[in-house]
């Protein structure tokens, strides 16, 4: 559930972020980068409304992201896994294809997970925006559906308020039973530079185990810019619950085809 919520903000982060807060217009070429479907168009290019050279097709945008998610405590239960995530964006419509992996393990042999999703996001005015995404989540263990909801919404040029919500419809495995549970965060963003977008947030999220802890932390959420190809994620968290670990921490590296 940990490592669900994880890469669930994780997407939140890389999408407000795309969309941007302040005017940006990279490589010049008079278009937004929040609307430029070609971000990379040589200057000396007539482009159309899109940002896309003249008689080009638009042809979505890949990105991909690797890195490790870890989960520390004062005991000896702490984990480690690899996390690969693929994502294809067609405008507002994108597809995600994430496998995680298990690294360091000192708990239990832990079962490799896979997650799909697809969203849409809509632009509810020029200053908030909202994305709504379906996924299932598969394991030898179990298989969940999940579907999520998250607002942005941009107080000035560089800074956002956001939310997320999802709720979970947990499938029972062989030798144990899972109920649905719903999981939320609730933050603000801002730009720092040209480069560099950090968030913090409030994280709460029910156990899927009955009479177990429910999930709660506090995150600092962070995106570094390289260029318009190359960023970093970096992820730290504080459990403010048993239900929590101690401290939760995430790097990933990106790189983005256009």
């Amino acid at each position: 559930m940990m490592i669900f919520r994880f890469m669930v903000l994780g997407f939140v982060l890389l999408n407000s972020v795309s969309y941007g807060y302040a005017y940006s217009d990279y490589d010049v070429d008079g278009v937004e980068d929040s609307i430029d479907a070609c971000p990379n168009t040589p200057f000396d290019l007539t482009v159309d409304e899109n940002g896309c050279e003249e008689g080009r097709s638009y042809k979505g945008a890949l990105s991909v992201f690797a890195g490790t998610i870890s989960s520390i405590n004062k005991e000896t239960d702490n984990l480690t896994n690899f996390l690969l995530t693929v994502n294809y964006q067609y405008h507002d419509f994108d597809i995600s294809v994430s496998t995680l992996n298990d690294v360091t393990n000192t708990i239990e042999n832990v079962p490799n997970t896979y997650y799909i999703s697809s969203g849409y996001t809509m632009k509810l005015s020029d200053k908030m925006r909202s994305k709504i995404s379906l996924g299932t989540k598969q394991s030898s263990e179990q298989n969940d559906y999940y579907i999520t909801t998250n607002i942005d919404y941009s107080i000035n040029d560089t800074q956002d308020i956001f939310g997320l919500y999802t709720y979970t419809f947990a499938q029972d495995s062989d030798v144990q039973s899972y109920e649905n549970f719903s999981t939320f965060s609730l933050g603000t963003g801002k730009v720092l530079t040209e480069y560099w977008y950090s968030s913090v947030s409030y994280d709460y999220s029910q156990s899927n185990v009955a009479n177990a802890d429910n999930y709660q932390a506090l995150s600092w959420s962070n995106l570094f810019a390289l260029s318009s190809k190359y960023f970093i994620l970096s992820q730290y968290s504080y459990g403010l619950s048993d239900g929590a670990s101690d401290h939760t921490i995430s790097l990933q590296f990106g790189i983005k085809f256009e």
